[in-house]
C-alpha cells in the first residue's frame, strides 16, 4: 500500500460528514441529528445546507436515539451523533431496545471515539464502545481508518438497511487507500501481505500499524498487515487464513483488546 506520512492529511470527521452531505442531495430521507456538539462532530456543515433535515437535541442523548428510532420507523434514515462514549454508555438501552431489536434503519455516530478525546479526560475517552455495541443484536460496527474509508463506510451504512454503529476517532490522517477501491460491509482488506506475523487494526491505528511494520522490514521481520473497517461481522476467514501462514497475531487498536 503506497502511502506517505508527509501526505496531505485530512480529518476523519471532515470526510464523513461531506460524504452525508453528497448523499443527501439525492436522498431527502436522510436527517442528522445531534447532541449539542454539532461543532466538535462538524453536523454544522450539514445543518447548514441542510438545515429543514437538521434536528439539535441538546445534551440528552437517550432522547435523541429514541427520536431517532422513531424517526427510521417512519422511512427517514437517520445518523445520530454524539462522542461515541455517551452514545454506548449513557443512550445504551436506548440504542439496543428501541434500535437494535426491532432492527431499525438508525446509523449510530460515535465520534472522539477511543482516547481521541485525550484533553477532555477519562470520562470523555471511549475505549468500551465496541465490547459494548457488539453485545447487541442486529447490528454493524465500522470504523473508519483514512478520510476516503470514511467515505466508504458512510456510503456503505447509508446502502445497509439495519442499524449500525460507526466508530470516529477524530485526527488528521493521510489517505491510505484509493478512491476507487470497493469496500464491502463484513469484509476486511489485506493492505500487506508478509509472512511473519500478522498485525489487525482498524480506525486510525492503521496508520500506525503500516509506519510499525516499516520498521520492522529494517529489522528482518515481515509482517502482513490486515485492516479490519468492518468490526462486526468479523471477516474470521481472512483472518484465520493469515494466521495459518503467518503462525503470529497481535491485534493494534484505540480501545480495550478484543483479539
Amino acid at each position: 500500500m503506497n502511502y506517505s506520512s508527509t501526505h496531505k492529511k485530512t480529518n476523519i470527521r471532515d470526510a464523513f460528514i461531506d460524504a452525508i452531505i453528497d448523499l443527501s442531495k439525492n436522498d431527502d430521507r436522510i436527517v442528522v441529528l445531534d447532541a449539542d456538539v454539532s461543532r466538535t462532530t462538524k453536523t454544522r456543515k450539514f445543518r447548514d445546507s441542510r438545515p429543514e433535515r437538521f434536528y439539535d437535541i441538546g445534551i440528552a442523548e437517550q432522547n435523541m436515539h429514541a427520536i431517532a428510532a422513531g424517526l427510521a420507523s417512519t422511512g427517514r434514515i437517520p445518523f445520530a451523533f454524539t462522542f461515541a462514549v455517551f452514545s454506548s454508555m449513557r443512550a445504551a438501552e436506548m440504542v439496543r431496545t428501541t434500535i437494535c431489536y426491532p432492527k431499525l434503519n438508525v446509523k449510530v455516530i460515535g465520534g472522539y471515539a477511543g482516547l481521541s478525546n485525550s484533553k477532555d479526560g477519562a470520562t470523555h475517552q471511549s475505549i468500551e464502545d465496541i465490547a459494548i455495541m457488539r453485545s447487541f443484536p442486529n447490528i454493524v460496527i465500522m470504523s473508519a481508518s483514512d478520510p476516503i474509508m470514511a467515505k466508504k463506510v458512510a456510503e456503505a451504512a447509508y446502502r445497509y438497511n439495519g442499524p449500525v454503529y460507526i466508530r470516529l476517532e477524530y485526527e488528521d490522517l493521510p489517505n491510505i487507500y484509493q478512491d476507487n477501491f470497493d469496500y464491502k460491509i463484513g469484509k476486511g482488506i489485506l493492505v500487506k501481505e508478509g509472512k511473519d506475523i500478522t498485525v489487525i487494526s482498524y480506525g486510525l491505528a492503521l496508520f500506525r500499524t503500516l509506519d510499525a511494520a516499516n520498521q520492522l522490514e529494517k529489522e528482518g521481520i515481515d509482517v502482513e498487515v490486515i485492516d479490519l473497517p468492518t468490526v462486526k461481522p468479523l471477516d474470521l476467514n481472512l483472518i484465520l487464513n493469515s494466521v495459518k501462514k503467518t503462525g503470529a497475531l497481535i491485534t493494534l487498536e484505540d480501545h480495550n483488546i478484543i483479539g
